[in-house]
């Protein structure tokens, strides 16, 4: 039996492939790594719409059929960090410890999401008269949002990233009861300081570390930082 287990989840528009680094820099460290590769990423796309439950879901199952009964840990960067809250959230007999970097879907919730959705949907109809007005007005949208990869998807994906990012995670941050570290870029503008703060006031066994002239790619950028960070985390918590 390990105390050294842990599953990796990149964010939306990234891949396994992102965080070989990470899983090099802890599999240094002696560690089991999982880097599971999602449906609709490196995976033939859901045949139903997706949300971060079903995405969570899938994550347990993978981690069951690797660790067996074995406990694990879970990081998760930017959208996979909320299928770590939501996974935390749900059931956590088997789980150690949950890593948050970078989560998103804390400080923009359903009523934010909607709008914009609605927006983009009305484009097209309501005042512009070609379709590269269109095309130029929906892109000032999805920057006003911080929405560049719903540009980017396509097919049931598109579904998917909708019924993602309109998701509030807020409700589920409370039912999480293990030990919890929140990594943070202190410059991040997908997913501000604030929400770094808001997890921490909200999670009583939690640690929140931030990181100087970093952004939204922390775990990208700080591997070997961000392992020996959670090391030492893992240990302090027996």
């Amino acid at each position: 039996m390990s105390d050294k287990n842990i599953v990796l989840l990149h964010g939306w528009g990234a891949a396994t492939y992102n965080l070989e680094p990470l899983k090099s820099e802890f599999e240094k460290l002696g560690w089991q790594v999982l880097l599971p590769q999602l449906a609709g990423f490196e995976k033939p796309a859901p045949k139903e719409v997706w949300g971060i439950k079903e995405y969570s879901n899938y994550v347990r199952e993978e981690a069951v059929n690797v660790f067996g009964k074995d406990k694990f840990f879970v990081f998760g960067h930017s959208f996979g960090g909320g299928v770590a809250i939501k996974l935390a959230s749900s059931n956590s007999k088997n789980l150690s410890g949950v890593i948050l970097c970078a989560t998103r879907g804390i400080s923009r919730g359903k009523s934010v999401k909607r709008l914009l959705f609605t927006t983009l949907a009305k484009t097209g109809k309501l005042f512009l008269v070609t379709p590269q007005l269109a095309q130029k007005f929906r892109k000032l949208l999805y920057k006003a949002a911080r929405e560049h990869d719903y540009e980017k998807t396509q097919g049931i994906m598109r579904e998917v990233f909708k019924k993602v990012v309109s998701e509030d995670l807020k409700p589920s941050l409370h039912n999480i009861k293990v030990p919890t570290l929140i990594l943070w870029g202190e410059d991040d503008k997908m997913t501000p300081i604030k929400d770094a703060k808001y997890i921490k006031s909200v999670l009583s066994k939690s640690k929140l570390v931030t990181y100087k002239d970093q952004g939204h790619k922390l775990p990208y950028e700080k591997p070997k930082v961000l392992a020996k960070e959670i090391e030492l985390w893992s240990k302090q918590l027996h």
